[in-house]
């Protein structure tokens, strides 16, 4: 998934709850983890670039490039830093993170959550719309290595269905928001 669309995705589920300063970035963070890496690591040996299309394999990226989203595309692993987050809400439960959270919960668990989820909903996003051919997400790593073979998000069927899905619930989500911010004036009697 293109990370325009991861970083619409991650902005969408946490309307109104967590600003998109945080959210954005969260949404978007899996690929960079995976990828900056491995384009320093390119730049740094003369590595050519590696050009993407319909034949590209995850062979032909610079291995760290796999080790590293292994990491980042890991709902175990995530889920351990999602704790990790929550015990350091309880130790600090008033630090700046927490400005960025509108919940009205402040319960650890909730905040740490809400500022995971961006990440979260980037994983089961890429889950079906990644081959095996190409970074295939390992959603139970290191657990496990198994991996569902998607199809490719530039596909047109999964990128017009992705356009349409943001575009028909950012529509709604916004409509909505503009309705409940202007109610309709009482008709008097």
């Amino acid at each position: 998934m293109d990370v325009v669309s991861h970083w619409l995705w991650g902005t969408l589920v946490t309307r109104k709850r967590v600003h998109w300063k945080v959210s954005g970035p969260m949404s978007v963070l899996p690929d960079l983890v995976a990828f900056v890496p491995s384009a320093i690591y390119s730049f740094a040996t003369g590595m050519e670039r590696t050009g993407v299309d319909e034949t590209t394999t995850t062979a032909e990226f610079p291995s760290i490039a796999w080790n590293m989203y292994q990491l980042s595309h890991s709902i175990v692993i995530s889920g351990v830093l999602m704790l990790v987050t929550m015990a350091f809400l309880i130790r600090h439960p008033h630090h700046r993170l927490t400005s960025f959270i509108t919940s009205p919960s402040s319960r650890p668990f909730t905040l740490a959550f809400l500022i995971w989820l961006p990440w979260f909903v980037h994983i089961l996003v890429d889950i079906p719309t990644h081959t095996l051919r190409f970074f295939p997400t390992p959603v139970l790593y290191p657990l496990s290595d198994a991996m569902f073979d998607g199809v490719r998000w530039s596909h047109p069927v999964i990128w017009f269905s992705n356009l349409a899905l943001l575009t028909g619930l950012w529509g709604f989500v916004l409509y909505r928001e503009r309705k409940s911010n202007h109610p309709n004036p009482q008709v008097s009697q």
